[in-house]
């Protein structure tokens, strides 16, 4: 705006009779000067450098002072007012602002009654005043919109960091929780069958005939070598090939062996209530087959019981397993205590049956036994309660 005006104003004033050779001078150097400041303050911004109050009002007073000159030569530059207000505002104070603004009105509304009151009328004051009251309306509307900007901006940025850290927050407790899938695996798998390798190994150095541990040890190892191959292949839950009956009774047959291994007498049993034909979800088995192959450890290697029952129970509502020993029992205190290596493989299965929605409870009365119930709900009890 501020160069079309000018420009207007020097091809206006070549045509003016009569001619005046200090109109293209004063233009010159006042596009010149408004040229240098206007380049200074972008490099100064660009590179964060601020410029002092001094040295923008003895700019803005040179732009002024040429403006005058040039006035007083040609009234064809009197609506360069109108950008000369903006930029005044945008330089000075308010309170010195607005009062600048009202002296260029005046200069622009009486000086050329002072040199050609023959020609001036009311219309060469309005005019002016009404550029100066638009162009001061213009200025606090900008500001004011500048302001929202600025505001939404922080939002934004408010926003954004509060995005990053919800990220960030969820990536670390996903990092744990994976932490703890995994450590429950291993156990589960590997450490679970390494624990019994090395309680046969110890039964067979006081056996005089081994041939039945050493059997066993080669079982086990086969079976926790195909887990942990399975385990570093894709780091997914225990994947039940079988149906769910049929792999309890293949872990029942198992454990079987481990504790005849280790010289123990223990009748196993395996029980089946409800409708053991219903299809049963991944994640539901999986819970279902750990927490009998945990069960059933503990059994063989503490417990010295004579009958241990596991049952499967698979009803319309949930699925439940039930393993009850008559051996000498345990610490139902210590079983809870998620600190303690003996029952981390069961503080383990109670945090993977409670991430399913379930339940599960361990207790040993004082004379003897132990029972460990889990009930797991099926699906569509979880749909019909999400429903609900």
């Amino acid at each position: 705006m501020f160069a079309f005006l000018l420009g207007f104003g020097v091809l206006r004033s070549l045509f003016d009779a009569p001619h005046s050779a200090a109109v293209p001078l004063f233009s010159v150097l006042m596009a010149g000067l408004y040229v240098y400041g206007t380049v200074l303050e972008r490099h100064r911004a660009r590179a964060q450098v601020e410029i002092s109050n001094s040295a923008k009002y003895a700019w803005l007073t040179g732009i002024l002072v040429l403006w005058l000159m040039l006035l007083t030569h040609s009234q064809d530059f009197l609506w360069l007012e109108f950008p000369l207000v903006l930029l005044t505002l945008h330089i000075a104070a308010l309170v010195p602002a607005l009062l600048i603004s009202l002296g260029l009105w005046l200069v622009a509304a009486f000086v050329p009654l002072w040199l050609h009151p023959e020609t001036w009328g009311v219309a060469a004051a309005v005019g002016p005043l009404i550029g100066t009251v638009f162009a001061i309306a213009i200025f606090f509307a900008y500001r004011a919109l500048h302001a929202e900007i600025e505001h939404h901006r922080a939002i934004a940025k408010q926003l954004r960091a509060t995005q990053e850290e919800l990220a960030a927050s969820e990536h670390q407790a996903g990092r744990l929780e994976e932490r703890e899938r995994l450590s429950r695996e291993i156990h589960d798998t590997v450490a679970q069958g390494l624990s019994s390798i090395v309680l046969l190994a110890r039964a067979a150095k006081g056996s005089t005939d081994p041939s039945s541990q050493l059997a066993t040890i080669e079982s086990v190892a086969a079976d926790n070598l195909a887990e942990a191959r399975r385990f570093v292949r894709d780091l997914a839950s225990p994947d039940v090939q079988q149906s769910l009956p049929e792999a309890l009774r293949s872990t029942v047959a198992r454990m079987r062996d481990r504790g005849a291994g280790l010289g123990e007498d223990t009748e196993f049993r395996l029980e089946f209530a409800g409708d053991t034909t219903t299809a049963i979800p991944q994640p539901i088995a999986a819970a279902a087959l750990r927490c009998t192959q945990e069960g059933l450890s503990n059994v063989v290697k503490h417990a010295h019981a004579s009958t241990v029952v596991v049952t499967l129970g698979i009803f319309a509502d949930a699925l439940t397993i039930d393993i009850v020993d008559d051996g000498v029992g345990m610490n139902t205190a210590d079983a809870s205590n998620s600190t303690s290596s003996s029952s981390f493989g069961l503080s383990g299965l109670q945090q993977r049956i409670a991430s399913l929605g379930g339940t599960m409870s361990v207790e040993s009365p004082p004379n003897g036994g132990t029972a460990l119930a889990a009930r797991l709900p099926l699906t569509s009890e979880r749909e019909d309660r999400d429903e609900h």
